[in-house]
């Protein structure tokens, strides 16, 4: 349970829309105060859902007034061609009516089944009913109510002090498969009453992201919905400018608020018993680091034998010899949890079948692959791959 329960300049509000998931709150409404500055971050997958679509085109607007954010669960409104853009657009016109904005001050997000059509009409009843009951409390309803295949909600918390000045971060998401994003995760809502330029936002943004959301996987899939949202109310005497040691601490923060929410998402992986990091060392540019750690991270060999107990390291080294950038193995040694696998693209002298297959049950287990080319390094954050990875994706729809 979170500590920190309010941000100024947010209100939250819950409700069922008796769809997919029948009684439970499956739709969110967030209402942001027009001091607000917000910075928001879309999948790079080509085939966008239509909420994405609208996102992208709404979060220009740069109208002073407020600005809600509405989220639905269960559909993805994906693959659903002009109607499912004129159902999204409906969405927001009859929440913009509600709180006397204009539509582009709505940014619609959805989650769930892609190619399933949104009934609109249950929708924006659940959204009336959300706008009749806003809180500034509300966090851990909110942060229940975006659920899919998720087991449990991600909800992250941070108070940063400066000197008799403090200011407060607030954060949630959700995802548990289909995740390898590029930019970000499935969805993400991230709050500071900070007050910082759009401008500094979006870099911090942009940066943050490239070691928490970006640096996670669970089976290599991006979504047609992932988006990441991170919002400075303004509503704190603390102003954020570039260089200075308020952005370094606020940075920090917000850089480890992200990094928590990437490990909860990465525990709570679809069937996931382990929670593995991939990391590279030695590289010879951070290009090459990346590909063998993604390479590593999303061998379905890899992953399966993991989940069964397996250090099976000819399964890591033949993932690294197959990965973009490998040239030969034979600099390559690796290590899982600091027991020796492999030194110079062979079987460690040191290595020990018995202390191996001990370690290797263990819920967290840390592969350090040293390439011996470099000084570049990069690090995956994954998760194994179960019986019931497949069970779950094999019935997801029905």
């Amino acid at each position: 349970m979170s500590k920190i329960l309010e941000i100024g300049g947010v209100k939250l509000s819950t409700a069922a829309s008796n769809s997919r998931y029948k009684r439970r709150d499956d739709s969110l409404i967030i209402v942001i105060d027009e001091s607000a500055t917000i910075s928001g971050k879309f999948t790079k997958n080509k085939f966008k859902a239509s909420p994405i679509k609208i996102a992208e085109q709404h979060i220009k607007n740069r109208s002073k007034e407020k600005r809600v954010f509405i989220v639905n669960a269960g559909i993805a409104n994906a693959g659903t061609g002009k109607k499912g853009k004129a159902d999204a657009l409906l969405c927001c016109e009859n929440v913009a009516n509600l709180f006397k904005i204009k539509k582009e001050s709505v940014i619609p997000f959805s989650t769930g089944v892609i190619g399933e059509f949104l009934d609109t009409k249950k929708q924006i009843k659940a959204f009336q009913n959300a706008s009749k009951n806003l809180k500034s409390y509300t966090w851990n309803k909110a942060a229940s109510s975006i659920l899919t295949t998720d087991t449990k909600p991600k909800l992250v918390s941070k108070l940063i002090k400066f000197g008799n000045k403090e200011i407060k971060i607030k954060g949630f998401a959700k995802g548990s498969g289909m995740i390898r994003p590029d930019f970000a995760t499935l969805l993400s809502f991230v709050f500071t009453d900070a007050k910082i330029s759009k401008t500094l936002l979006d870099k911090i943004h942009a940066e943050i992201l490239e070691e928490s959301f970006e640096a996670i996987t669970v089976d290599g899939d991006t979504s047609p919905n992932d988006s990441s949202m991170l919002v400075a109310t303004g509503q704190k005497e603390v102003t954020i400018t570039k260089g200075t040691k308020e952005e370094k601490k606020l940075r920090s923060s917000l850089h480890r608020v992200y990094k928590d929410l990437a490990s909860m998402l990465i525990q709570d992986a679809e069937g996931a018993t382990k929670e593995i990091s991939i990391q590279v060392l030695q590289a010879r540019s951070k290009k090459q680091a990346r590909s063998v750690a993604f390479t590593v991270a999303e061998s379905p060999l890899v992953k399966t034998a993991l989940f069964g107990n397996d250090a099976n390291w000819g399964r890591i080294l033949a993932a690294i010899g197959r990965a973009k950038g490998i040239q030969n193995v034979f600099n390559v040694s690796i290590s899982l949890n600091k027991l020796p696998l492999v030194c110079k693209g062979n079987i460690d002298p040191k290595y020990s079948e018995k202390s191996i297959n001990k370690i290797v049950k263990s819920k967290n287990l840390t592969i350090k692959i040293s390439i011996g080319e470099g000084k570049e390094k990069f690090s995956v954050l994954t998760s194994d791959l179960s019986s019931d990875y497949v069970k779950i994706n094999s019935k997801y729809r029905s």
